[in-house]
């Protein structure tokens, strides 16, 4: 089972003052979950290329490079689109909890 996304829960804890982070590693943490967060939309742009160029008359490799991320774009696309919304969630409660800007 997969677990759901908590940014809610985050972002009620760090209103609440029951999440401090430390500035220096909150602003690490900000850093890496924004580096998630452009990797999630870069897959999410790469599935839907795959669906826009499937069909085309494209060479066998490539083709099979868009079958590959057009399979992988349906297994996730439903936990990627929640992504989108979840991880900005966690990236405002980190930096209330640690004062960032």
């Amino acid at each position: 089972m997969v677990e759901p996304f908590a940014g809610d829960l985050f972002l009620r804890l760090a209103r609440d003052g029951w999440l401090v982070v430390p500035p220096e590693q909150a602003a690490q943490v900000v850093v890496d979950l924004e580096h998630t967060l452009a990797e999630v939309r870069a897959s999410l742009r790469r599935a839907e290329l795959s669906r826009q160029l499937r069909g085309a008359d494209v060479d066998p490799d490539v083709d099979r490079l868009i079958v590959e991320c057009a399979f992988a774009g349906q297994l996730g696309a439903d936990r990627w689109e929640q992504a989108l919304v979840e991880l900005p969630k966690y990236i405002q409660a980190f930096r209330m909890a640690a004062g960032l800007p």
